[in-house]
């Protein structure tokens, strides 16, 4: 009896969903498919142990396409999602932050991977009184350590601190907390103000709890982060070790000093271009198209009223990787690093380093004017798209079927992907390197002449 009221059941809801045209339910397709997590979601999930699940960081989102691209480990995936997708702990999925950590259900619709559910992790719970807000950091940080009686505590890795991070904080990364605490926590009377990377970021709730392991009972933790710091406008600092790592990578980055022609050409620190006496929007054109350029600025102090007004007109200009050198000049000078004399160069000139997996646009439209034998240009784009316009010599498989029909694709030629913008190109260039092919994605985006027909132009 109970064996014909389960395919009773199975029919019923076989039935809804033929009529319904959505998703069966969960428990219907019982497939189970092999997981997949980063090694830091392990350190406190079981995810090897259960079916269906792909838990790692978000590296982007397609609205267009629907798509996820879920950075595990050194691999990328590429899930879908529509509006049968189950989304927790997030308002939209396209609105999920870069990096943010979350555990994707997942299950397999005609040879495309499908999220079912996406949960976005919340890290460590925090007691609602120990949290405090963006407005209130702004307002210590404005006072001060001495006079706000507070010590704002970095629980990021130094690399990270070093690059950028919130004015007046100390570099306490959680995994050197130990051999640290006894330098930096002197006093339990001060309050103690533990911030990292945002939400599910759990280093400086860890941080918090260890803390107040060793006594102290006035312990803050800014859940937020850094992420909310830069989104609310505030500057971030950057130090001498962030701008010396860049050197060491072999990194490109602008750095600009806002001190006096005299002043500059007694002693500036090499590299540096000087801001044009005309203030900076007279040379806006001269910034590279490269939003995600790293620009450090530094008077002879550190952060002060011409750094502040200079910081906020170049990140107004939409570039996000922006920060004002802690201490300025003088911080340099008494590192005792070298200096360099003279007039410096006024014309900015930088030269972007592609990202891994990346083709130079001049590589992909040498390609597109000349074809060779040896390479296809694929465009991703969403066939609706194609009626804005379409590159020459291209062929076109949507993101959403390239996991279906990767096989149509031969594997003894390199393959250039495109679409709009680079995201959705990235996320193709993942599958296709998954599935053994040799590619490269074009990082820039692609405008139609919509008076012209077949006029386009690249933007990086």
């Amino acid at each position: 009896m109970r064996k014909k009221f389960a395919i009773h059941k199975y029919i019923v809801a076989l039935v809804a969903f033929l009529i319904a045209g959505t998703a069966l339910p969960s428990s219907v397709t019982a497939e189970k498919l092999p997981s997949k997590a980063d090694q830091s979601c392990l350190k406190c999930h079981d995810y090897d142990k259960q079916d269906n699940v792909l838990a790692g960081k978000i590296k982007d989102v397609s609205r267009k396409a629907n798509a996820i691209q879920l950075q595990i480990g050194s691999e990328m995936e590429i899930i879908l999602f529509d509006d049968s997708t189950v989304l927790k702990n997030a308002d939209s999925i396209p609105e999920i932050p870069k990096g943010e950590a979350v555990k994707i259900t997942y299950s397999k619709r005609d040879g495309k991977t499908f999220a079912t559910d996406v949960e976005v992790k919340k890290g460590l719970e925090v007691p609602k009184e120990q949290l405090v807000s963006t407005e209130e950091v702004e307002q210590l940080v404005a006072k001060g350590p001495k006079e706000g009686k507070y010590i704002l505590l970095d629980s990021r890795p130094a690399n990270l601190f070093n690059e950028g991070h919130i004015p007046t904080a100390a570099s306490m990364p959680f995994f050197a907390f130990d051999k640290l605490a006894d330098k930096l926590l002197t006093d339990k009377n001060v309050l103690q103000i533990y911030y990292c990377n945002g939400v599910s970021c759990v280093l400086s709730p860890l941080a918090a709890r260890k803390a107040e392991k060793l006594g102290f009972t006035n312990v803050k933790v800014y859940r937020d982060g850094i992420p909310d710091w830069k989104k609310a406008g505030n500057i971030v600092v950057s130090n001498i070790a962030g701008m010396e790592a860049l050197d060491k990578l072999d990194m490109p980055y602008i750095l600009i000093d806002l001190r006096t022609a005299a002043e500059i050409a007694k002693a500036h620190i090499p590299k540096a271009i000087s801001a044009p006496a005309k203030g900076l929007d007279s040379f806006r054109e001269q910034f590279p198209k490269f939003k995600a350029a790293a620009i450090i600025i530094y008077d002879n102090d550190g952060v002060n009223d011409k750094s502040r007004d200079a910081y906020k007109t170049i990140s107004g200009w939409e570039y996000t990787n922006v920060s004002i050198l802690s201490g300025g000049f003088k911080a340099w000078q008494a590192a005792g690093k070298s200096v360099a004399e003279g007039p410096v160069k006024s014309k900015i000139d930088y030269v972007r380093k592609l990202f891994p997996g990346e083709v130079e646009l001049a590589v992909f439209t040498r390609e597109l004017q000349k074809p060779s034998k040896d390479i296809i240009l694929l465009d991703v784009r969403m066939p609706s798209e194609l009626q804005e316009g379409a590159l020459p010599n291209t062929r076109h498989i949507a993101l959403d079927d390239l996991e279906a029909r990767v096989s149509e694709l031969p594997k003894d030629k390199e393959i250039l992907v495109h679409c709009g913008t680079g995201a959705r190109a990235e996320m193709a260039y993942n599958v296709l390197k998954n599935a053994g092919y040799k590619a490269r994605f074009l990082k820039a985006k692609l405008e139609f002449d919509k008076e012209k027909k077949g006029a386009y132009k690249f933007e990086e």
